[in-house]
């Protein structure tokens, strides 16, 4: 094989190995990233567990916004409305008028 053919040769393999070894840096990178933003973010991540729980319990019935808020602290009322709307929950409001379930 002459020079140019071993020139092309070692371009392919460098190229293919660079891409290699750069997704699973990315890859590792993107683990690291999820991770820490994890950590950042994990009591709310665990208010947001509770949440579910809450509005999931079957015995559990008083799902008004008020009994959510008073067991839930630290959080502002919008932050935890955040947190709620995160999770799925749908607001309804009783026809009594007694705030918001």
């Amino acid at each position: 094989m002459d020079e140019a053919t071993w020139a092309l040769l070692g371009v392919v393999i460098g190229g293919f190995l660079t891409g290699v070894i750069n997704y699973f840096l990315q890859r590792a990178q993107f683990k690291h990233n999820k991770d820490m933003f994890y950590l950042q973010n994990q009591s709310k991540e665990q208010v947001k567990e509770i949440l579910e729980e809450l509005l999931n319990h079957r015995r559990y019935t008083d799902r008004s916004f008020e009994s959510i808020r008073k067991r839930i602290g630290g959080y502002s009322e919008v932050e935890i409305r955040q947190m709620l709307h995160e999770i799925g929950a749908k607001k309804s409001s009783r026809q009594d008028g007694l705030g918001e379930w």
